[in-house]
């Protein structure tokens, strides 16, 4: 148990700066989008008190799958690529610091050298990271929660109602972390599976933009591509409206986030390990 402590501990104290910075700007766009959706809602109400120009926008914004309600307009900013890319860094960054890392600076063989087993070491890699999506989603609650109470909204959503698209934003980053380990475990350099989540991040991101743009709705391809994207799993308009996929998508990306570090763990637990010597 205590090399498995140490390891932990090795592992917070190399990502703590990058963990504590992203948790930052997550709480402070929290706290942005509640104070932007508080100017947006003051903007509508000026808009249809003087002309129609405020119902226009309104029909609009339903059609985008926006209700007229406060926690609905601020999950639009929740759903804004800046906060996918600031989980997707976390993930990607651990994900390949993992094995591959380790084996390029030549401190792999020095570690497994002591009491530790392979499955400790990766154990150790996965918690830490899966904990820090944890908090970087904590985060961003943390933001939006304080933020409610300094701001002016029409109806000021309750701490409880935006857990859910924040534990739906901590599940996204399971399975980039999972595919980008998986890729870190079978390799020896760390730029390689650093390029390989990112590709993998950003051709997802790019699919369900593309997915999103309206004159594109009726094409024949659409599905195809919703499906081949994991932010499709990702809707906190939805949640905090209906609240229906909570639980498909949490499956869908909790399930992936498991295939894939298991995949990783298989894979680490047969290779060979180049050593210094």
């Amino acid at each position: 148990m205590r090399p498995f402590k140490a390891l932990i501990r090795k592992q917070i104290v190399e990502s703590r700066w990058t963990l504590a910075l992203s948790a930052a700007a997550l709480f402070g766009l929290g706290w942005l989008f509640v104070y932007v959706t508080s100017r947006t809602e003051a903007e509508i109400v000026r808009m249809l008190e003087s002309d129609t120009e405020g119902g226009r926008r309104i029909q609009f914004m339903r059609l985008m799958g926006v209700q007229n309600t406060s926690v609905s307009i601020m999950m639009t900013f929740w759903s804004h690529p800046l906060i996918m890319l600031l989980i997707s860094i976390w993930a990607i960054g651990r994900g390949s610091a993992a094995v591959a890392a380790e084996i390029e600076r030549g401190t792999m063989d020095l570690i497994l050298s002591r009491p530790v087993a392979r499955w400790n070491y990766l154990a150790s890699q996965v918690l830490v990271a899966t904990v820090g999506l944890a908090i970087l989603a904590a985060a961003l609650l943390a933001g939006a929660s304080i933020a409610v109470h300094f701001n002016v909204l029409r109806e000021p959503p309750s701490s409880w109602v935006l857990i859910w698209p924040a534990l739906n934003l901590a599940a996204l980053g399971l399975p980039i972390y999972g595919y980008t380990l998986l890729a870190s475990a079978l390799d020896h350099v760390r730029w390689r599976p650093t390029s390989i989540g990112s590709a993998l991040t950003l051709g997802g991101i790019i699919a369900y933009v593309v997915s999103m743009i309206p004159v594109l709705q009726d094409m024949s391809w659409k599905p195809w591509l919703e499906r081949i994207s994991i932010f499709k799993a990702y809707n906190p308009i939805e949640l905090v409206d209906v609240g229906e996929t909570l639980g498909f998508n949490l499956s869908i990306l909790a399930g992936l986030g498991a295939a894939f570090i298991a995949l990783a763990f298989a894979a680490f637990s047969v290779r060979d390990l180049p050593t210094n010597g």
